[in-house]
């Protein structure tokens, strides 16, 4: 896109610089020699003398230097006042040295004494060689008569010449007609048709007045001024001209500016001049309007254009309300700002851009490159705007090279594809900084400094959103897919699709390719919210000083104190936390620690959407507390695993109950957990301490147990422990293969409790308890004094008994220091005496044995 004020400057200050100071020069010169003639030629001639001369020539000199000489084929004098010459030819004689001459040709002047009046009767032409200065002579010395021209010479069409080509005689040439100059008044006047020509351009307009006392000059109407710019044709029209010689100041009213497609135009504008006659500033007000080759179009209320002396533009101030507008075959652009200022640098080419006050600028992009029939729209805000440009790899226009907006920037990246969810990405910072590539349309990088947050409306509904104190993103063009390849991958959201350019059938698509943000960094991300849900889905937060993105893996690094937490359910704590984008799935590695705590609505349990966000319940009071060296959360398994090390086991708590092993894996949806040692390991690391009112005293104890591996099901409350199992309970110990463990019922929360009219009496049960244990496999009890075998113990935790139970061809036995070995059926232990009761055998008798404590 190319704005500038060239336009106007090949415009404005042509028709203000050229055309003002060519028919001011005119006007001043025919005032200066007709006043000289008022005085000279009727003393000379004799005012009573009637008479007539052919072939008459005056010259009039001062101080050995020529002023000018009057040719004439004919003279007539009469003794009315009135003098006519016919056929004149006067030459003008500029400084001594200046080398000047000028010519005003015409049939017949009337001059007339007593009013002071000077009239050309018919066409008058006019030649002037110089109007910015004295040009030395070529052999150094004063001006001297030279032979008086025969007829006006006219000068060349401006529109047909090249730049610094001059006219043939002289620097400009003027023809007019019915030109008036009182001189008492001091003012020259012609309503007529007038036309000019300089080395550069032509022009013409009706009626012209000129005070030669006050320096004023007015053009009436219907002025036009024909120049070229690089060989193409350049028109500007205005409705009424005035210039002001005493404080250099030219006035154009509704000035209008035709270069090839580009068109300029204001209801008025004010040039100012330099002492050597060059334009030094434009401003134009009132519906200013510029119109490139693009076809993009430029408005505001007012424009200062400052100019250089050879009348470049340096720079141009835009206010009082700033529009953009620009429209091609695949796309639309529309700008707006308080004011703007606009620098250039070489060549009239635009350098620099600033843009105050309310800016908002939007692109629409109709097709897109892998979806015709899908649009997508980019939209930039700020309170100031700057853009830097460059000239283009072929040297002809200025490109975008880097934008910065400050004052609450933001950018939104919207694209609507024909079929499946939108997608929508917003960028806020205090200032956001733009790279451009070198077409100045796509974005390579941008920054962002204080308060940066960027939000993400994905094609399936979810939300992202990154914030911290600085943002560094870097792009990467996507190749767009050849005719007929469908291959173009699926749901890559794309997050630039600049234009080429103005009438591209196409866009350019641009992906994140690494994404960097630092200090308080805070991200979020929310599923959508299903059809049939009842409830928001849970999001999921996390916290860090660094994060850092690429798309190549498509992997999310968290590091300086990452932090994540799942809703009110989960929160994740480590060194260095890598969440997987595209799965879901999350990594956290060195000084892990979880925290789950259960969440319930009214419904029933929450479903969760991520890995393992609500841990089983293991029986006892307040969250599900985990502690390991590394973990992994796989969202696509509906799994989490925490691994320890050799020395440190990974470890789960809640309350006081207790579970470590070097690998724990939690499964949600269902709940479950399994614990157990890396592969090719040895011995029995799992370990647990469940803690539990035991006996008929409901005394609280401790029991403890190691095993090779725990399988334990939430829903069943039955955690199963297989492999040397070893169970330590307050009444002795417990050797098996397998034990599996029972849990009461989870404890009734109070406004469940309420709604179904529990009692409130007694004690309250604040955890969950073990119901019964049930051992297998080559069972072993020891307690004091005795050891009892079998093949099955039941543990019950109400009543404290203990019934062990063998295979009928291995009954269980017990073998007791004092009573020695008994053997039945069934052996029925009872923690409060410590009794054994011996049920069944090979008689079915029933025996009581029983040791006192």
């Amino acid at each position: 896109m190319r704005v500038t004020v060239a336009r106007l400057r090949q415009g404005i200050v042509v028709l203000a610089c050229l055309l003002f100071f060519v028919l001011a020069g005119f006007f001043f010169y025919a005032r200066y020699r007709f006043r000289h003639i008022e005085k000279d030629l009727p003393g000379r001639l004799g005012v009573n003398i009637q008479q007539t001369a052919d072939g008459f020539t005056y010259s009039q000199s001062s101080q050995g230097h020529t002023l000018y000489t009057i040719h004439a084929s004919k003279l007539f004098q009469y003794k009315a006042g009135h003098a006519t010459l016919h056929n004149v030819e006067i030459t003008l004689y500029g400084a001594p040295g200046s080398n000047r001459q000028d010519h005003i040709y015409g049939s017949d002047f009337d001059y007339d004494k007593d009013s002071g009046i000077v009239t050309a009767k018919g066409e008058v032409q006019i030649d002037l060689s110089s109007l910015n200065g004295d040009n030395p002579p070529a052999d150094g010395k004063s001006g001297t008569q030279p032979q008086p021209q025969q007829q006006a010479q006219a000068a060349g069409q401006a529109s047909g010449q090249d730049d610094g080509a001059a006219s043939q005689q002289g620097d400009v040439h003027i023809k007019t007609s019915g030109l008036t100059f009182n001189q008492k008044t001091g003012d020259a006047t012609t309503n007529e048709y007038t036309e000019f020509a300089l080395p550069r351009a032509a022009g013409n307009s009706t009626g012209a007045s000129y005070n030669s006392k006050t320096g004023l000059l007015v053009l009436d109407k219907q002025v036009v001024l024909t120049t070229s710019s690089d060989g193409n044709q350049a028109v500007v029209h205005a409705t009424h001209a005035t210039l002001l010689r005493s404080s250099m100041q030219a006035f154009l009213l509704n000035p209008v500016t035709d270069y090839q497609t580009e068109k300029s135009s204001a209801d008025q504008a004010i040039v100012y001049f330099r002492k050597d006659g060059s334009a030094s500033q434009i401003q134009a007000q009132g519906h200013v309007r510029m119109t490139t080759d693009s076809g993009a179009v430029l408005t505001a209320e007012n424009t200062l254009t400052e100019l250089d002396t050879k009348s470049q533009p340096t720079q141009t101030d835009a206010g009082g309300g700033v529009n953009f507008v620009s429209n091609g075959d695949n796309s639309s652009m529309h700008g707006t700002a308080i004011r703007c200022t606009l620098t250039y640098g070489p060549k009239e080419m635009l350098k620099h851009a600033r843009c105050n006050d309310a800016v908002n600028f939007v692109e629409q992009i109709f097709r897109l490159a892998d979806d015709p029939k899908g649009t997508a729209s980019r939209q930039v805000q700020a309170s100031q705007l700057d853009v830097d440009f460059v000239p283009s790899p072929d040297g002809k226009k200025a490109v975008a090279q880097k934008a910065l907006g400050t004052g609450s920037a933001e950018v939104n990246l919207h694209t609507i594809p024909s079929t499946g969810g939108q997608e929508l990405t917003n960028i806020k910072g205090d200032q956001l900084l733009a790279n451009l590539d070198e077409t100045g349309t796509a974005i390579k990088t941008l920054d962002g400094f204080g308060h940066t947050k960027v939000t993400d409306l994905a094609k399936d509904g979810s939300q992202n959103t990154s914030s911290g104190d600085k943002l560094h993103v870097d792009f990467t063009p996507e190749p767009k897919p050849a005719k007929g390849d469908k291959t173009a991958k699926a749901g890559a959201a794309p997050v630039a699709k600049p234009a080429k350019k103005a009438g591209s059938s196409d866009s350019e698509v641009s992906q994140i390719e690494t994404a960097i943000q630092d200090g308080h960094v805070i991200m979020t991300q929310t599923p959508a919210k299903k059809p049939d849900a009842k409830t928001d889905p849970d999001t999921l937060t996390a916290w860090s000083n660094h994060a850092e993105y690429h798309s190549a893996d498509q992997i999310l690094h968290l590091t300086g104190n990452p932090r994540l937490k799942d809703g009110d359910s989960m929160q994740l704590v480590a060194t260095l936390i890598d969440y997987h984008k595209d799965s879901g799935d999350a990594t956290a590695t060195g000084a892990v620690k979880a925290v789950y705590r259960q969440t319930q609505n009214q419904n029933g349990p929450q479903a969760k959407t991520s890995p393992a966000s609500s841990g089983p319940d293991i029986g006892g009071n307040g969250p599900v507390s985990i502690t390991a060296d590394h973990a992994n959360l796989k969202h696509s398994e509906n799994k989490a695993f925490f691994y320890g090390v050799p020395a440190v086991p990974a470890r789960m708590w809640q309350g006081d109950h207790a579970i470590a092993a070097p690998i724990l894996e939690l499964t949600q949806n269902p709940q479950t957990l399994k614990a157990y040692g890396a592969p090719g390991s040895t011995g029995t690391p799992v370990a647990a301490n469940l803690t539990s009112n035991l006996g008929p005293k409901q005394q609280p104890s401790v029991v403890r147990i190691h095993s090779k591996t725990l399988d334990y099901a939430d829903a069943d409350r039955q955690g199963v422990f297989k492999g040397s199992v070893v169970a330590e309970e307050p009444d002795g110990v417990i050797h098996a293969d397998q034990a599996d463990v029972f849990l009461t019922p989870k404890p009734v929360a109070p406004t469940q409790q309420a709604k179904t009219g529990a009692a409130q009496n007694g004690p309250q049960q604040d955890q969950t308890q073990i119901d019964h244990i049930v051992a297998t496999g080559n069972v072993v009890m020891t307690q004091p004094g005795r050891k009892a075998e079998g093949e099955k113990l039941v543990y019950t935790a109400d009543d404290g008994q203990y019934v062990l139970t063998g295979t009928p061809t291995k009954l269980p036995h017990v073998y007791d220091q004092v009573k020695g070995t008994t053997t039945g059926e069934r052996l029925i232990f009872h923690s409060q005496d410590d009794s054994v009761v011996v049920s069944g055998g090979p008689s079915g008798s029933v025996t009581d044995t029983r040791t006192p404590k």
